[in-house]
């Protein structure tokens, strides 16, 4: 990754890549609060495309647009937002379904050490979908914060 590329830019670039233009990915022009979180924006970007009789996407398309939004908005708000992660500050979301999620700190100081806790702890949930944020953007509510990878199953770990 570049260094004057944000986590937020890479992972939608890869969102991107994965479903085509970011705003197919989104649907209709979702307009985020301060207080929106993952899951509110994965629900407000569901019930725009119902208003707009659009088909749903894939929840993995509508948590990955999702993350990318708040990521940015999280990015941009200096008041919010400190910069990079530290080391140790990580804080896991597990994604249980369409409205359900828990955050939780990550133990670990290094994010590849990071990953193989977070891994393992969705796993043993069952859970398919799981992120690591550095909390700054948005404390600790799960859905906040500034994205530093993702989990799903059937990709692994990207960012």
């Amino acid at each position: 990754m570049a260094s004057s590329q944000s986590s937020s830019e890479h992972f939608g670039q890869h969102v991107e890549s994965v479903v085509g233009s970011e705003p197919d990915a989104s649907g209709p022009a979702y307009v985020l609060t301060e207080d929106d979180t993952v899951e509110s924006v994965v629900s407000g970007l569901r019930m725009k495309q119902q208003e707009h009789g659009g088909r749903a996407s894939e929840p993995s398309v509508l948590h990955a647009s999702a993350e990318v939004l708040v990521s940015r908005r999280d990015e941009q708000d200096p008041a919010h937002h400190a910069g990079t992660s530290q080391p140790g500050q990580y804080q896991l979301d597990i994604h249980f379904g369409a409205d359900h999620s828990t955050r939780e700190p990550i133990p670990e100081m290094d994010l590849e050490a990071a990953r193989i806790w977070a891994q393992g702890r969705i796993e043993a949930e069952g859970a398919d979908f799981g992120a690591i944020y550095f909390p700054s953007g948005g404390g600790l509510a799960p859905g906040t914060g500034a994205l530093e990878c993702r989990y799903d199953r059937a990709m692994g770990w990207y960012r």
